[in-house]
């Protein structure tokens, strides 16, 4: 079925307001790799699921920002992409920015619970895309399946009772864990903006300004900037709450002696960098400068060993030895060492603590070694990290000592 609406939203309807962050060049190159991954694997498509939760897939893929919907990208091993979608605000396609797509097959599609009958769902279309090209009894890939909801699969295994559904997770993050050229670019100026936003929350830290005070300055410096839209909700932690770490900003004012917490991020044609820097108000304490010191050359010595072909393992037995041999054994946090970075906040490589990753040129990722301690503050210095032929590059150019 064809989704009524009163706005056209054809390609050639949505080709004049298009304006894509890369060339139509690069999403084909992300397509190509995709099908070589299905078929590679034995998979005849691939359905990937994204939403509100983790817009990444289709980001990535179609360069389209879902939201409080369902959105499925169909790539058959062979053939075009299709996506579908029902985030649409009152049921207009082109009120929903559909007209960010690069695709022609665009496909909208009703609400569960939003129409009595609906002619239209993004599980109808994701069948007639996968039947259309010949993968109906076929195995094909799912990705996306921590977030898909438990009605779009149960309506997929009800139509297609043939197909053998196979998770696609890692095939997708592997796809995207390595960053091309144009995408190392724009995490690039995604990384500078949140390097700015820090200095400035940095500069608005003096006795008596509040949290909001402080973020709001640097929320200003963001979209001044060009950001899209914030990586993540800001952490402004002042005093005792600074060995909360997260912490939203609030009307607490600031006062000398202060230790400060700050996490915030900019989103840039869609890819989200991470920073964050510890502080203190004023000239810290002995105990805080020999704190945030430690937190230091945690950064920087992992930094520094970080090169293609490390094992991420290595790195963070780097920051856990230098934190043992301060004494801050106890105030390491292992599940804290950071996260792969792109079109989602999470992704590849993992830093986890059990990892098995490897580093390669054109990683990206959050490091940040941290040390914690409750009612005290936090030593944490937090970097957008690209992995380069020869080594690593922190790339907000924000000074790591603040202090």
């Amino acid at each position: 079925m064809i989704y009524q609406a009163k706005v056209p939203y054809d390609l050639a309807a949505r080709r004049a307001w298009r304006a894509l962050p890369f060339p139509e060049a690069e999403y084909e190159r992300r397509i190509a790799a995709v099908q070589a991954r299905l078929r590679a694997e034995g998979l005849a498509a691939l359905l990937a699921y994204s939403n509100g939760a983790d817009p990444g897939h289709a980001r990535y893929l179609v360069n389209f920002e879902t939201s409080a919907g369902d959105t499925v990208v169909v790539v058959p091993a062979d053939g075009a992409p299709m996506m579908a979608t029902n985030w649409l605000m009152h049921g207009e396609p082109m009120h929903t920015s559909i007209w960010t797509t690069w695709l022609a097959d665009v496909r909208p599609a009703e609400r569960p619970g939003f129409a009595r009958t609906p002619e239209t769902s993004v599980a109808g279309h994701t069948v007639d895309r996968i039947r259309e090209a010949g993968a109906s009894a076929e195995r094909i890939g799912v990705a996306g399946t921590a977030i898909a909801p438990h009605h779009l699969m149960v309506a997929l295994q009800e139509h297609l009772p043939r197909a053998t559904w196979v998770p696609a997770d890692d095939l997708m993050l592997d796809v995207r864990a390595v960053k091309s050229p144009l995408e190392i670019e724009v995490m690039r100026r995604a990384a500078r903006i949140s390097g700015l936003m820090h200095e400035e929350a940095l500069r608005a830290l003096v006795p008596g300004a509040r949290g909001h005070d402080v973020a709001a300055r640097a929320h200003a410096v963001a979209f001044a900037e060009g950001a899209d839209a914030l990586a993540f909700d800001s952490a402004v932690a002042t005093g005792p709450w600074a060995g909360l770490k997260h912490s939203a900003p609030s009307d607490r004012a600031v006062e000398p002696g202060d230790m400060v917490f700050l996490d915030m991020a900019a989103v840039y044609h869609g890819y989200c960098a991470d920073v964050s820097r510890s502080t203190v108000v004023g000239t810290p304490s002995a105990e805080q400068r020999r704190f945030l010191d430690t937190g230091l050359a945690m950064f920087e010595a992992v930094l520094a060993k970080a090169a293609p072909g490390v094992p991420v393992q290595d790195l963070i037995a780097t920051a856990r030895r230098i934190a043992a041999d301060a004494g801050y054994e106890a105030d390491y946090m292992p599940k804290g060492f950071g996260h792969g970075l792109g079109c989602s906040l999470f992704e590849r490589p993992s830093l986890r603590p059990a990892t098995t990753a490897v580093l390669e040129p054109g990683n990206i990722f959050a490091l940040e070694p941290m040390l914690v301690r409750m009612n005290f503050g936090t030593a944490c210095i937090e970097e957008t990290v690209l992995i380069t032929p020869s080594g690593a590059e922190a790339l907000s150019s924000c000074p790591l000592r603040v202090w």
